[in-house]
């Protein structure tokens, strides 16, 4: 319990009949048995400042193992994890979804790791402005620059950028990650996001797009206003971006994509398969 100084709990919960079912960003936990009132008492109280032995010396009938049964079940989190300046903003949440993949002993190095870290966006910055806010707010440098970041960002907007290429060969020539995101006339796409050992790049995904004749449409012109998705889209991508910088990249992101469909409310996956002899990754 002395490696919990801030114990934090991002819940919502309700308490009947001996059970109560607790909610969080990412799951629905339903806990049963004893001291039930004590263990509720405990989330409602951790505001990530108060030392978890001190919240269970003022808790009745409390125990040191309740906090880490919490800790265990991904319902509470150290919460010297969220950087200051994230602290009180609605974009927290977006890096406390990604804490429950990292060990709670080591919640606290995160703001020294994400201040460590860089993005370099390619593409258009427009639809992804506040994504660059919060990433800096996190600690995040975030460049244009060439040098060799630990994450290459590819911003497109209706249709492929024209900087998709130097991304790629940037990817290619680096240990970096790299991850593309694209705002459509209905919905994203997200993904695919290349790890440095990715068997595939973008070149092999664009090849087999163009060779399928459904990559020859070019728009001339751009989304205007805020389409209803966009915030929706800023959260995703901000997400996906404080999973990729600390190595935890979604599992559904693996050698595919996602493409969402806001106005059907439709998720599609296709994969990313490698184009043989590519001139860019030489698969």
């Amino acid at each position: 319990m002395d490696s919990h100084p801030a114990a934090y709990s991002p819940t919502g919960y309700g308490l009947h009949d001996g059970e109560a079912v607790v909610q969080t960003p990412q799951t629905v936990t339903t806990l049963q048995g004893e001291r039930i009132e004590s263990i509720i008492e405990l989330l409602a109280t951790m505001d990530g400042e108060t030392a978890a032995g001190d919240l269970v010396d003022r808790i009745p009938d409390a125990k040191a193992e309740y906090i880490e049964l919490l800790y265990e079940n991904t319902l509470a989190y150290d919460g010297r994890a969220i950087p200051p300046k994230l602290e009180a903003t609605e974009s927290r949440r977006l890096l406390e979804s990604v804490l429950p993949s990292i060990p709670p002993a080591r919640h606290h190095e995160v703001p020294d790791r994400l201040a460590a870290l860089s993005v370099a966006v390619f593409g258009d910055r427009d639809p992804i402005s506040p994504v660059i806010s919060r990433l800096r707010a996190a600690g995040v440098s975030v460049t244009d620059g060439p040098r060799e970041p630990d994450v290459i960002l590819l911003s497109e907007q209706l249709e492929r950028s024209g900087s998709w290429s130097t991304a790629n060969e940037l990817w290619a020539e680096s240990e970096s990650t790299l991850v593309r995101t694209r705002l459509t006339e209905r919905g994203w796409r997200l993904g695919p996001v290349l790890t440095p050992d990715a068997p595939a790049c973008l070149n092999c995904l664009y090849e087999r797009v163009d060779a399928n004749k459904a990559g020859g449409q070019l728009f001339t012109e751009t989304l205007g206003g805020d389409p209803p998705y966009a915030r929706a889209y800023v959260d995703t991508v901000t997400e996906l971006l404080f999973g990729t910088l600390l190595k935890q990249v979604p599992r559904y992101l693996d050698e595919q994509f996602v493409v969402y469909d806001h106005y059907e409310q439709e998720r599609r996956t296709p994969r990313v398969f490698a184009l043989p002899h590519c001139e860019v990754c030489n698969v």
